[in-house]
């Protein structure tokens, strides 16, 4: 990688030997992998996907929704795909996301159980 910088939400980087758009384009789509060690901290109440992966998921209520699967980028904002009994799509916007707890592996959500 020869550049990545921060552009709102997102990343831009810069490919080595990548100095077309053409190069570019044939590119749409590939993943790029960054080493984690060259990725900002987040910032507070900020968080990388890959950290929240697999994470256990209860309400606010203390009923348990499962563990966090995957995430979809909605146009609005992300979604968190918590898989348990049933499967719960879940906003990630402050005011759904009400505490992560890494070390605890755990996440409070603002989400009624039976939505």
């Amino acid at each position: 990688m020869a550049e990545i910088r921060a552009q709102g939400a997102r990343f831009v980087a810069r490919l080595a030997g990548v100095d077309t758009r053409d190069g570019a384009a044939r590119l749409t789509g590939a993943g790029i992998e960054v080493e984690r060690a060259a990725l900002p901290d987040p910032g507070e109440r900020q968080y990388y996907q890959a950290d929240l992966m697999g994470l256990a998921v209860r309400n606010v209520e203390g009923v348990e929704l499962g563990r966090v699967d995957h995430f979809i980028d909605a146009p609005a904002n992300a979604v968190m795909v918590v898989r348990g009994e049933r499967e719960h799509w879940v906003p990630v916007t402050p005011q759904h996301l009400v505490k992560v707890d890494r070390v605890a592996g755990t996440i409070v959500v603002d989400w009624p159980a039976d939505f």
